[in-house]
């Protein structure tokens, strides 16, 4: 996938040569473009989904690997609207979310914690719902410990009520409801 022809982009954030770069085919994206425009409001593109795509195999590349301020790249996915997305390229990004959200679940000691993970994930698909319920079928120790992990972590948050999905793609409304329903999953299960 390329930027569109006509793509112009910020030109304070992205030179010509970056923005080109993005409307080239079958050319790598540097890692650190790749970042930087996932990163980036949607408004510095014409065209910020055909974007989102061209960077895509990089950008789960960043995640998976363990990339901080993943949820502000998230940010970028759930603003790209990939659901909407024709079904193979939606299915890839659900597919991608779903195994990057269940193998942190496995792992011992993933390379960002559990709980910006699950942020990321929730920010990306602008829901809860699919998060909690992996998260309610994995029984091991490694999945609770992160559970342990992720509550002390959010903390502050359950305490005052505010939401720690930061980068929330939708209104603030919406946010706070899917921090509510988080803390009531939470709250179901004793933590």
């Amino acid at each position: 996938m390329t930027a569109r022809v006509d793509e112009t982009g910020c030109g304070r954030c992205f030179d010509a040569g970056e923005v080109g770069l993005l409307r080239t085919p079958d050319i790598p994206v540097p890692a650190d473009l790749a970042r930087r425009v996932a990163q980036k409001h949607p408004s510095h593109w014409d065209d910020q989904p055909a974007i989102i795509r061209r960077v895509l195999p990089q950008l789960v590349v960043i995640l998976a690997e363990g990339e901080h301020e993943s949820d502000l790249m998230a940010r970028g996915l759930a603003a790209a609207g990939w659901p909407q997305w024709p079904g193979g390229q939606a299915q890839a990004v659900a597919g991608f979310l779903d195994a990057w959200w269940t193998r942190t679940l496995r792992t011992k000691s993933p390379p960002i914690p559990a709980s910006e993970v699950f942020e990321s994930c929730v920010t990306a698909g602008s829901s809860v719902a699919p998060w909690l319920a992996r998260w309610e079928t994995e029984e091991g120790p490694i999945a609770r410990r992160h559970l342990d992990e992720s509550v002390h972590r959010w903390r502050e948050e359950l305490d005052s009520g505010d939401s720690p999905f930061s980068w929330w793609w939708g209104t603030e409304a919406e946010g706070r409801a899917a921090w509510q329903e988080v803390t009531l999953w939470l709250a179901g299960r004793g933590q």
